[in-house]
């Protein structure tokens, strides 16, 4: 596992650039607050990058994540790993067992904000 490999998959799976751009967001905030708790910033910031891989060509609920799961668990992916993306999914009910999982349903959120933020005032400047 790396981030080389982990790239290559996002590419294959995730065409669109907004969504390219919210996994290298989600992986970059991953890879800080790795570094912020001492974990492994490799292993959470793959985490970060490929948590919506396969959403675009399966969106609904009763595929996401759980196809990304699949393609994970086929290229020998770490249990954590595919557990922390299953997990950010709340529709799965899945318990936020680690801090990697409860940081990767965090700033996915977090990551969604700023970018909504940003798009909604590109120049920073707030007037009255």
């Amino acid at each position: 596992m790396n981030r080389e490999d982990a790239l290559k998959l996002l590419h294959e799976h995730t065409k669109t650039d907004s969504l390219r751009k919210h996994a290298l967001g989600v992986e970059a905030a991953m890879r800080h607050y790795a570094r912020k708790y001492g974990e492994d910033e490799e292993k959470w910031g793959i985490v970060g990058l490929l948590h919506d891989f396969d959403y675009e060509a399966t969106p609904d609920p009763k595929d996401h994540p759980m196809r990304g799961a699949a393609i994970l668990e086929e290229q020998g992916y770490p249990e954590d790993v595919i557990y922390a993306i299953k997990s950010h999914a709340t529709y799965l009910g899945l318990e936020r067992r680690s801090l990697m999982d409860k940081t990767l349903f965090a700033v996915d959120e977090l990551v969604g904000f700023i970018t909504a933020v940003a798009l909604v005032r590109p120049s920073g400047a707030y007037t009255r």
